[in-house]
This record gives structure tokens, sequence and C-alpha cells, in this order.
């Protein structure tokens, strides 16, 4: 029974994973084509640590 509830869970956390790296994916995307620059190391870093700042509140 612990098993099928495991997989189960499994499963959603997979597709949730698979979901979010294709949005995250067809949005890096969608940035390349209109031609917007994007962002470098330090601009993710502070994006970032802004993002877990206010998950954090």
């Amino acid at each position: 029974m612990l098993t099928i509830i495991f997989a189960v869970i499994t499963i959603i956390c997979a597709l949730g994973w698979l979901t979010r790296y294709i949005s995250c994916t067809a949005m890096i995307y969608y940035m390349k084509k209109k031609g917007y620059k994007l962002p470098n190391d330090e601009e993710i870093r502070e994006c970032t640590q802004e993002t877990i700042r206010n998950l954090l509140r």
C-alpha cells in the first residue's frame, strides 16, 4: 500500500517538475525569439535572492 502511495506521489512530483521545466524553457525561447536581452549571472543571482526573500516572508 505504501509503495503505491509513494509511486503516485512520485508521479505527481515528476509531472510538476516537467511542467515547470517546459514553461521555463518556453519562456527562454520566447525571449530569444523576440530579441530580448537574456539575464547575466549577476542578474540571475539577484533575482534568485529576491525570490527566496519573498518566498520566506
